[in-house]
């Protein structure tokens, strides 16, 4: 039996009537919750001001629900707080965070790599290291940022085994880490040597060269290893790799070289291998070595006149100190000897103190050598001053 006509228009007034009465009673409810919403985000604002952090870090917690609109503005809050050291109230938040279960997987795994970065900026690194190492069994999409943080944790820890092993993970996609593992192998190897585990010190300096061919601080470990072993050939192959590596580190090794070829009575050879290497690339520090060689073997006018032809062409305060103090001990007489003291006195001043090293990144100055730069925390970056740098 067929319902009366006049029903139907009854009916769509009823569920006409019903959404408008539902969607005022929404309105009124998401107004109450706005209105509750602006309290507490006002409250939060007020704790600021009042200098009560932890009070206001709650009420904003409270005062924003997690979505995607909300997220960042979580997460900046914790970069601010961790800017400014308070690391308990960054880590609040990013735990806050990650207690909100509905989150796509890969913000999770941000967030926790916020986390992490947290600990490792308040020296909690046990935490960071067990959020990393878990989200490393979870095989997270971000493994490679992971990877990076604990090569990082460990290099602070100076637990140079485990940076080594995590940083091998990165060398094929980021082949610039290489180098800083060589380093980290360097370190391995003094500590090493250090107990007088002289084999394990070797296999690690030949895993630094592995990593970079051109490692001069692996070669100058080697050789000092090699000389205490006396191994004077091998001392002279490591030390001498250096000139092929980098040639501004080679005079950083020239005493212990002239020590190798004296303990192996060659000292021609030295003689020679500066002569080489001088007439190749110029350097005060050489031509100085050799003037000595010279005069042991030919006497003070053969060594003081290679000294000053070297000077006409490559004049340098340093090799203008040992021309003086070379006359000072031959003939020099009377009022000449008189200028030459002054003068000798003059050039110590200048060379007295000054800076011999200094980083190509950042121009930190320094008047040892260093392999990670103090300032900037670079590795490598430490190079001898040239020449140039030192000339009056």
């Amino acid at each position: 039996m067929s319902e009366p006509l006049w029903l139907i228009p009854l009916f769509f007034f009823a569920i006409a009537t019903g959404f408008f009465l539902g969607r005022r009673e929404g309105k009124r409810r998401q107004r109450r919750r706005m209105d509750s919403l602006s309290q507490e985000y006002v409250a939060g604002l007020n704790f600021l001001l009042n200098e009560e952090p932890d009070k206001a870090v709650q009420a904003l917690l409270n005062s924003l629900e997690v979505n995607d609109q909300t997220l960042e503005t979580h997460l900046s809050m914790a970069r601010l707080f961790r800017k400014r050291g308070e690391f308990d109230r960054a880590t609040l938040i990013h735990s806050h965070l990650l207690e909100q279960g509905e989150l796509p997987r890969a913000t999770q795994e941000q967030i926790q790599l916020e986390l992490a970065e947290d600990y490792l900026a308040g020296g909690l690194f046990d935490r960071a290291e067990e959020v990393l190492l878990e989200m490393l069994d979870q095989e997270c999409e971000k493994r490679e940022q992971v990877i990076r943080q604990l090569t990082y944790l460990y290099e602070q820890e100076r637990d140079w085994t485990n940076a080594i092993s995590m940083g091998e993970h990165l060398v094929k996609s980021q082949p610039k880490i290489a180098p800083v593992l060589a380093h980290y192998c360097c370190e391995e190897a003094e500590a090493q040597i250090a107990r007088s585990e002289l084999n394990p010190a070797r296999r690690m300096l030949r895993r630094a060269l592995g990593f970079d061919k051109d490692c001069v601080r692996a070669s100058v470990l080697q050789g000092r290893l090699e000389m205490r072993e006396e191994d004077w050939n091998a001392a002279i192959d490591a030390f001498r790799r250096i000139w092929k590596q980098d040639p501004d580190f080679f005079d950083e090794v020239l005493t212990e070289l002239r020590q190798c070829y004296q303990a192996l009575e060659k000292e021609e050879d030295f003689i020679r291998m500066l002569a080489d290497y001088s007439a190749e690339t110029p350097s005060t520090a050489r031509v100085l070595l050799l003037s000595e060689q010279l005069r042991e073997r030919y006497g003070d006018r053969e060594a003081g006149q290679f000294i000053a032809d070297y000077m006409q062409a490559n004049p340098t305060v340093l090799g203008l100190h040992r021309l003086i103090d070379m006359n000072l001990q031959g003939s020099a007489e009377g009022e000449a000897r008189e200028h030459l003291g002054l003068l000798k006195a003059l050039t110590e001043r200048l060379t007295s103190g000054k800076t011999v090293y200094q980083c190509r990144r950042c121009g930190f100055q320094t008047p040892l050598l260093q392999w990670r730069c103090p300032s900037c925390r670079r590795w490598g970056t430490i190079k001898p001053r040239s020449e140039g740098e030192i000339k009056p």
